[in-house]
């Protein structure tokens, strides 16, 4: 199948089988994650064939049962707005290429001991219902929004099923099969492999109300195609907190809305936006720099 069809196939499924994942799409999924990092400057990491991939920690959306494979969607928050500066962590260490200290590879998951217990993670305790407002939280997030789904569509096409979830309190697990560097933070996991059952059905807003256009504008195909692409993106409950916005010259901003994880599920409608637009038609504009033109533009 091809991305689109991936993407009208995908659900959010919370429970699987015990089923394995066949060693041949584990290696083309790892293939895929190499890529992306790359790519992003990220640090996802994968593990498969575990009793419990969540560790026994709570979700932060949802109950999930017969996880034994998922995906862990790492980065930093780089404060120089860069995606990436090397991945060089505080010892002078080329992170692409080098384990951390009391890291050990097994298969194809990181096994971090003790030592590298000093992680970050989200707590439900204390995060509040906002969206991030720090720019280099917001890059961050939008960073593994794009490109875990991206991953995720893989393993779609790859005939899985997928979930995105928060794994509350993360950095308490004791024995985590993820590692990270200094600075580092798992944002979100994906759950992924065979599903016990069916996706339940999708809603979405209007259209109308998740993209502007110039006022007198007709709507151009590979602009509505893009945004029926976006619209369905997984979001945080399904709230798709985005606004596309398109321009008299062309151009194209997408700026999130409200709500915790915002900017994580802006960056799957931006991967969903350019694959549905076809990605020779999208420029994007900076939204900073666009304020005055979208005050001309309307729903």
């Amino acid at each position: 199948m091809n991305l689109l069809e991936a993407m009208e196939q995908r659900h959010a499924i919370r429970a699987y089988t015990d089923e394995p994942v066949d060693q041949a799409i584990l290696d083309i999924l790892r293939a895929e994650i190499d890529a992306c990092n790359q790519e992003s400057g990220l640090h996802i990491q994968m593990a498969a064939g575990l009793d419990d991939a969540f560790l026994g920690l709570k979700t932060h959306y949802g109950r999930f049962t017969g996880v034994h494979n998922a995906i862990a969607l790492i980065g930093r928050a780089e404060r120089g707005g860069a995606a990436d500066d090397g991945m060089v962590d505080a010892g002078g260490h080329d992170t692409a290429t080098e384990p951390a200290a009391g890291v050990a590879e097994s298969g194809s998951a990181a096994i971090a001991t003790p030592n590298n217990a000093a992680t970050a993670a989200w707590h439900k305790s204390t995060a509040v219902d906002e969206a991030a407002t720090d720019p280099s939280e917001i890059a961050l997030q939008e960073r593994v929004g794009y490109y875990g789904e991206r991953v995720a569509l893989r393993a779609v096409q790859l005939g899985l099923e997928t979930s995105w979830a928060v794994l509350d309190d993360a950095d308490t697990a004791e024995h985590p099969w993820w590692c990270l560097y200094p600075g580092e933070k798992i944002v979100w996991v994906l759950a992924f492999g065979h599903g016990a059952r069916p996706g339940g059905r999708r809603r979405s807003k209007p259209i109308e109300e998740l993209c502007r256009i110039p006022d007198g504008m007709a709507m151009p195909d590979w602009f509505r195609a893009g945004m029926e692409a976006a619209m369905l993106a997984p979001t945080s409950l399904s709230q798709q907190p985005f606004l596309f916005t398109l321009y008299e010259d062309g151009t194209v901003s997408a700026e999130a809305t409200e709500g915790l994880f915002a900017h994580v599920g802006l960056g799957c409608a931006k991967y969903h936006f350019e694959v549905g637009a076809g990605r020779e038609n999208v420029r994007w504009r900076d939204t900073a720099a666009s304020g005055e033109e979208a005050a001309g533009a309307t729903d």
